[in-house]
């Protein structure tokens, strides 16, 4: 079986956001998908973390790597690999950058959790933060739910231009106005102080959370408790989060999607993500699904 090696801007050009959220809740909804713990380590300053996962007659493992002198050296802040293996014979599939992936697999992952808690589209979407998670998500969730307006926060305002005007949305003039205004508003931050709060959040929004986990803080107590139930990603999502250790109740995505427990939200409805490697599963799932319609090609070439 040949492999396939996919290099920066592949996954990209080669994934749309239905395909992506497809899999995504084939993945979840599947009794038969596992996934191990995750393990980490830090080093020198810096944190690698591998993931691993099986379903559907594949096994998919994630390396990436967290790597603070690097916006130094002009290169990117995050960096793995993704690699998809036959469950069969363990010959390799397909090897491909992470960061990519992770970023479709996490706004794919969002994109269910708001259909479960009662999305059905239009109404105002909030981004707030315009880094490698918000644009995933602006560009996933405008696709998939059609908002009536776009908004988006930065604290860096020509970042939050930018990311408006590739979608046909404006900066929002603050983190209030956004916050008042948004029906659904995305969190992707590296706040360690609550942003969304009961107080200045439009009543009966949806909220997802998928900054990262401690010491990111996005979510205040009183929203929290008003929500009731909060839907999370990953059955460890409290022991990595206190936004998520902090819920009243959990109910994780692969719950509510086969059946064994349902999320009843209160004033506010929750979603949590810390990232799971199901989902890394799933988004190598997609690819290959991708790739397979360019079958008949000895080397790929998408640019």
């Amino acid at each position: 079986m040949p492999v396939t090696l996919l290099y920066p801007g592949d996954v990209d050009r080669l994934l749309t956001p239905r395909l992506a959220v497809s899999w995504v809740e084939r993945v979840l909804s599947s009794p038969e998908a596992v996934e191990a713990p995750r393990a980490s380590l830090e080093y020198k300053g810096g944190w690698l973390g591998v993931m691993a996962a099986a379903g559907y007659g594949r096994q998919a493992a994630k390396i990436v790597g967290v790597y603070p002198g690097n916006p130094a050296r002009g290169l990117p802040l995050v960096r793995g690999v993704l690699v998809l293996l036959d469950s069969d014979s363990g010959e390799p599939v397909l090897v491909a950058p992470a960061e990519e992936a992770t970023g479709w697999r996490t706004a794919a992952a969002t994109a269910v959790a708001l259909r479960l808690l009662g999305y059905r589209g239009g109404g105002v979407l909030g981004i707030v933060g315009a880094g490698v998670q918000g644009r995933y998500h602006a560009m996933l969730l405008s696709s998939i739910y059609k908002p009536g307006e776009i908004l988006v926060y930065s604290r860096t305002r020509s970042r939050a231009e930018a990311l408006a005007s590739s979608l046909g949305g404006r900066a929002a003039g603050s983190l209030a106005e956004l916050l008042a205004a948004s029906d659904v508003v995305v969190l992707a931050t590296t706040s360690e102080a609550p942003l969304a709060s009961a107080s200045n959040t439009r009543r009966g929004a949806l909220v997802a959370s998928v900054g990262a986990p401690r010491p990111v803080r996005e979510l205040s107590d009183d929203l929290l408790a008003e929500a009731g139930c909060v839907l999370v990603d990953s059955p460890i999502a409290h022991l990595e989060s206190d936004d998520a250790a902090r819920a009243p109740r959990r109910v994780t995505l692969a719950e509510a999607l086969q059946g064994r427990a349902e999320c009843r939200p209160g004033g506010f409805r929750v979603y949590k993500s810390v990232g799971t490697p199901l989902l890394d599963l799933a988004a190598a799932l997609a690819i290959e699904e991708a790739l397979a319609s360019r079958r008949g090609q000895k080397h790929l070439n998408i640019s």
